[in-house]
Formats: C-alpha cells, structure tokens, sequence
C-alpha cells in the first residue's frame, strides 16, 4: 500500500543518539565518588577524634551511600531503625540468658530468625539481624549495653555523613530521572513508529531496521518500576502526582505492545499494497502522530506545558470520514482476506496510536 499523499512524505525513523561514555556512565562514576567520599568523611571522624569503635560509623557511611542511588535518606533512615532494633533486642536478651556460649548461641538463633522474617517483610529491619550478631558477640567481651550504644550511635552518625553527602554532592532528583526515562521511551516508541508506517505506506524494505527499533525499545521500558518506586519516596517538598506517572506508564506499555504488534505485522501490510486514493487521510494521520511522538517526549523532558493537538485532532477526524465512507462504499468487499485483513489492522493501530498519544498529552500538565 502505497502513500496517496507525497506532499507528506514520511520522517525517516531516527532513534536517540548513542550516548557518551560520560553520559552513559556518569551516574555510576558520581556514585562510587560519593561513596568514597562519604567513607573517607567518616573516617576522618572516627581518627581525628580517637572515637571507640568508631569504625562502625566508616561502614554504616559505605554501606548507605553505596545502597541506594535515588533517596540516600531512607537508606539511611532504614539503616538507623534496624541498627536500633537489632542493638536492643541483643542488649536485653543477652543478660536473661547469659554470655556463655549456649545462651549466646540460642539468642542468635532466635534474633537470627525473627529479623530476618522482619526483613522479608519490611526493608527496614535489613541491618537488625546483623547488629544483633555483632552485640551478642562483642558484647560477651564488653559490655553489652555499652557496645549497643556505641552500635547505634556510629550507625546514626555514618548514615547522617551518608545522606549529607548524598544531598550536597550530585543530588539524585529521581522524579527528573522518572521524566527524562518516559521521554526517551516516547523517543524510541516514535522511531518504531516511523519505521513501521514507512514500511506500511511507502513499501520500505527495513524488516532489520524494525527488528532492532524494537528490541531498543524494549530496553528502554527496563528499569522504570524501580525509577517510580525511587521517585515516589524521594524527600522533596513538592507533591508527587504518582496516579498521573502511573497511567503515563500503563498507557506507554500500551502503546508498546501495540507498536511491538504491529512491528511483526509490518511484512503483511508491505504485502497488503492497497492501492494509493483508498484511504487519503493515512499517511497525514501517520506524520501527524510521528511528529507529536518528538513534541510529547521534548515537553516531557523540559516540562512544558500542554502540546498544541489541532492538527493531530483534524488528521483523525479525516480519517474517521475516510474509513465511513469506505465502509459505506464497500471498497475493501473484492479484496482477499491476506489483503483486507493486514489493511484493517493497519487503519485500527494507527487510529488507536493516535488516540493514546492524545490521551498521554492530556496527563503531561499533572506530571508534578
């Protein structure tokens, strides 16, 4: 089926440009110097100030930058809450039972199970069964109190070291990541879509082309729960839209299998070949939905305000008129079913592309 239209020629599909190594790496390459620094801070502390067993606090900082990448202070506040409990719970069962091996050995099986069952259930309670072993074996040289105390005092200081530099140092704005990972899924998912709809309508052999769009695609989707579970629990002031991030979510995963879909259909419709004049609003309504895949991703990367849709809105409702008349006229009744039935799925995806990119383009404005 070829284009009734060249005046509209469709775009060539073009996806993102391959990142730099900086770019590609930077996020990495800024947290392991966080870390780092994070340690080195604590550690500074711990020998400028000769603290007992202050190398606790050197650990904690390593472990809660190192931890989470998105909200350094609920690593760090998990990190405290487990510390706490498990210091307490080895503080006071350990003077019930005694510190002979037998006792210590029964409380840390116990502590062992019940934190750990703790720790399916709730993150927090990670550190607890690991301090609680901790306790329960220096406490036996110590005093087990005195060794809980300093235990959740160097935790709290490493985690507050942690977050410090967390929130000073290359602050990670999740809900920025959020945005600039839906961009460049809407991106890819318009690459896909031109390479398709330049196959459908103008005959382009890019079966290979297709193939790969599709699977960079795929790519792009991975990782998005995590970036929405590290957005919404990010520390900010400003009122997280989540029910608006997650439709925009739902409704790029629809559009991607539908895309996807249509990517393995594209030999069929190449096969279809109906005949130019039969549907003259397609390829419009195919360049219409290519150029507003660009416009909604760059307003979902710089948050600007709602796209301007008139000429997507006209691209539809000439195709409905398009699609009524043929129906009325019965233009598709001789056509055999390898030909009908490609064309019909052809019309319908790129109708229902169009309508969820509308759809997306009325969630932009509450993407707060």
């Amino acid at each position: 089926m070829s284009s009734a239209n060249p005046s509209l020629p469709l775009q060539q599909p073009s996806f993102p440009a391959t990142p730099t190594f900086w770019a590609h790496e930077s996020a990495a390459i800024k947290q392991g110097i966080k870390t780092g620094l994070a340690g080195t801070i604590a550690y500074v502390i711990y020998a400028g100030w000769h603290l007992p067993q202050g190398y606790w606090a050197v650990f904690a900082a390593l472990v809660v930058t190192q931890a989470n990448l998105g909200a350094s202070w609920k690593a760090a506040l998990y990190r405290t809450i487990g510390s706490t409990a498990g210091a307490l719970a080895a503080a006071l069962l350990m003077p019930l039972l005694g510190k002979e091996t037998v006792g210590v050995g029964l409380v840390l099986f116990v502590l062992a199970t019940f934190f750990t069952y703790l720790a399916a259930l709730h993150p927090a309670f990670t550190a607890a069964g690991f301090t609680a072993a901790i306790i329960l074996v220096f406490g036996g040289i110590s005093e087990p109190w005195h060794t809980a105390w300093l235990r959740v005092l160097y935790t709290t200081e490493g985690a507050f070291v942690a977050f410090a530099v967390g929130a000073l140092l290359w602050p990670v704005r999740a809900r920025e990541g959020l945005r600039l990972k839906i961009a460049n899924i809407l991106d890819g998912a318009g690459a896909l879509y031109r390479a398709v709809t330049a196959a459908a309508l103008q005959g382009v052999d890019n079966e290979d082309e297709v193939r790969t769009l599709d699977h960079k695609l795929h790519d792009l989707r991975r990782g998005i729960t995590q970036q929405m579970d590290e957005a919404r629990s990010e520390l900010t002031f400003s009122r997280f839209n989540e029910s608006a991030y997650q439709q925009v979510v739902e409704l790029a995963d629809q559009m991607r299998r539908r895309l996807t879909a249509m990517a393995e259909d594209s030999s069929l419709y190449v096969h279809a070949q109906v005949e130019p004049g039969l549907v003259p609003s397609l390829p419009r309504l195919a360049e219409r939905t290519a150029q507003n895949f660009t416009d909604l991703a760059e307003a979902t990367r710089k948050r600007t305000g709602p796209l301007e849709s008139a000429g997507l809105d006209s691209a539809i409702r000439d195709l409905e008129s398009d699609l009524a008349h043929l129906r009325s006229q019965r233009a598709t009744a001789p056509f055999a079913l390898d030909r009908m039935l490609p064309f019909w799925a052809l019309v319908f995806n790129l109708r229902e592309v169009a309508q969820d990119l509308k759809q997306l383009e009325s969630l932009l404005p509450l993407l707060a």
